[in-house]
């Protein structure tokens, strides 16, 4: 082990216990190894072991997860346009608060879900798309068009909705809107063939 490497775990150890904030004993713990081990190898005196730096790896790559899920929770809440955080069951994990307003609500909060919402062919609508594997990990994004009911009536929207994996493993959707009339709505739904269009990842390619 040379000293360029003893030097590297000790800075890394050090900021991973800072982003975590975690003691040296909670990090012992979590390597199950004692607290002096720690301190040796933060204090450049030794370095840990191939299979504790493994699971040092591991527990940063979780830490860069969360935080990817807080970063773009943060951006759906905070976004200009309407725009959501949706999981399995049509959940909300997050909404903008211009999504409210866009679609004629007083409030969607998170956990509550959005069948029931607009009428049953909206349901109807969300029910296939969440057939069509967009929370399985079988698409790489869908085009849905929406047409449903609130209060000041029947309006119109074109949904853009990319999938997430979660840093549980859960798959979220990120969801965002644009209203469009009658006619932008029948046009898109002609040169679809229908309400949803799917686009797996080998369309990609």
């Amino acid at each position: 082990m040379t000293r360029i490497d003893v030097s590297y775990w000790s800075r890394t150890l050090r900021a991973l216990r800072a982003r975590q904030g975690m003691s040296q004993r909670d990090l012992a713990e979590l390597l199950n190894v004692n607290q002096a081990s720690i301190s040796r190898w933060e204090r450049n005196l030794d370095a840990p072991s191939l299979r504790h730096r493994r699971t040092i790896r591991d527990i940063l790559q979780r830490a860069l997860d969360s935080k990817q899920d807080r970063m773009l929770k943060l951006r759906v809440q905070y976004a200009a346009w309407p725009a959501s955080l949706m999981k399995e069951g049509a959940l909300f994990v997050e909404t903008s608060a211009s999504l409210a307003r866009e679609v004629g609500v007083s409030e969607l909060s998170c956990g509550a879900s959005l069948y029931g919402r607009f009428g049953d062919e909206a349901d109807a609508l969300m029910s296939q798309w969440e057939r069509a594997g967009i929370f399985s990990g079988d698409l790489a994004m869908t085009i849905s068009l929406n047409r449903i009911s609130t209060p000041e009536g029947v309006v119109y929207f074109r949904g853009m909705d990319t999938p997430h994996i979660s840093s549980s493993g859960e798959i979220w959707c990120l969801c965002e809107i644009r209203r469009l009339t009658a006619e932008e709505y029948e046009a898109s739904k002609a040169e679809f063939g229908g309400p949803l269009l799917p686009i797996s990842y080998d369309a990609l390619n």
